[in-house]
């Protein structure tokens, strides 16, 4: 007896095969976009704790290339500061031509300033992250040597030295050092000015105000973003939610009709001695075993989706903050609200075969 009940309540038919599908489909979309949201805010975190962690940045106006602070003020600055200088330029290295930004630091000590690296006139420093990209692109080590095109000028033959010993964590690690004096010689006018003060102590106040400079909120952005990830982690419960309907409905439907055509097999169990109450729990059974091997599936391929977006982001140009993590959370859920949908979609059908079991005109002619 036991062997026909098990056999009733694991058979997939195609219909049921169809509903565990979108089951698993729902579940996809549930466990993937819990990861992607979770992993966005791994990552805007990652990134909030390293600004954290570095000196203050001040600029004249909103926009760092258009910021020009006077050099000859930098020396009535207090403290100890690092003045910034950053334009945009053209590499060219190894038969590649890349945009870049050229950055040069001075280090300033009770008003002195000393240029930072790289040291010699002509040098030019590259940073890991070009270096790879040029070797990734050419296929060759970087060049000993390289061209620049800045300020309508173009610099050959400049010495490539090694990358910069030190880097803040503000910065990115694919932009190209410079001396401060080959800003100067190249254009007083443009490459004088600096464009931003790092300070690891925020300026006086009156400094600020006699220099036209903003303090960059860049935590403020970070910030909003947060709140932003905050709100649709807060929607995907609503999604979960809806998800758990529609799961619920799914089940109602398909086990409704699988009892509805099943009708002969549900008398002949019950004229070999299966009582209703076991007919009902095997329907019970069959819902909760259709639901879960949907969640199942519909979480892998959740997981796989996920990462897959994630792979594919920097293919697309697109900047990628998110940092996954195992989702646990997400296929537990995903689980639970099958599980639950499950039972109370299939209580329905499954008193409905109960009810059939006890019916004398549900025996086979």
């Amino acid at each position: 007896m036991s062997r026909p009940i098990l056999r009733l309540a694991t058979r997939f038919t195609r219909r049921t095969r169809a509903t565990a599908w979108a089951i698993a489909f729902a579940c996809m979309v549930l466990v993937g976009a819990m990861s992607l949201a979770d992993g966005l805010a791994n990552g805007v975190g990652s990134v909030a704790n390293r600004i954290g962690t570095g000196p203050a940045v001040y600029i004249q106006g909103n926009e760092l290339l258009a910021s020009a602070i006077d050099p000859v003020a930098l020396s009535n600055v207090s403290g100890d500061f690092v003045a910034m200088r950053a334009h945009a330029a053209v590499l060219e290295i190894n038969g590649l031509t890349l945009s870049v930004f050229v950055i040069a630091l001075e280090s300033y000590h009770a008003g002195v300033g000393t240029p930072g690296f790289p040291l010699g006139p002509r040098n030019v420093s590259l940073d890991v992250g070009l270096r790879d990209q040029i070797q990734s692109e050419s296929g060759m080590p970087v060049a000993s040597s390289g061209n620049l095109s800045l300020f309508g000028l173009h610099l050959t033959d400049l010495p490539i030295v090694a990358p910069p010993p030190t880097r803040s964590a503000l910065f990115p690690d694919d932009w190209v050092y410079v001396p401060s004096d080959l800003l100067i010689a190249m254009n007083a006018t443009r490459g004088g000015p600096a464009q931003a003060i790092l300070s690891d102590a925020p300026l006086d106040p009156a400094v600020i105000a006699s220099l036209r400079l903003t303090r960059l909120e860049t935590l403020g952005a970070i910030g909003f973003v947060r709140g932003s990830v905050a709100e649709v982690q807060s929607s995907l419960a609503l999604l979960a939610l809806v998800i758990a309907v529609v799961i619920g409905l799914l089940i109602y439907a398909a086990m409704s009709l699988e009892v509805h055509a099943r009708a002969r097999e549900i008398a002949t169990l019950r004229s070999l001695g299966a009582s209703p109450a076991t007919l009902a729990g095997v329907y019970e059974a069959q819902a909760v075993i259709l639901a879960l091997a949907g969640a199942i599936l519909g979480s892998a391929l959740g997981i796989v989706a996920a990462h897959a977006v994630v792979s594919l982001a920097p293919l697309a140009g697109l900047p990628n903050l998110v940092i996954l993590s195992p989702p646990t959370v997400a296929v537990g859920l995903a689980l639970l609200i099958s599980g639950v949908a499950a039972v109370l979609g299939g209580f329905v059908p499954s008193r409905r075969a109960a009810v059939l079991a006890r019916t004398k005109g549900a025996m086979p002619s």
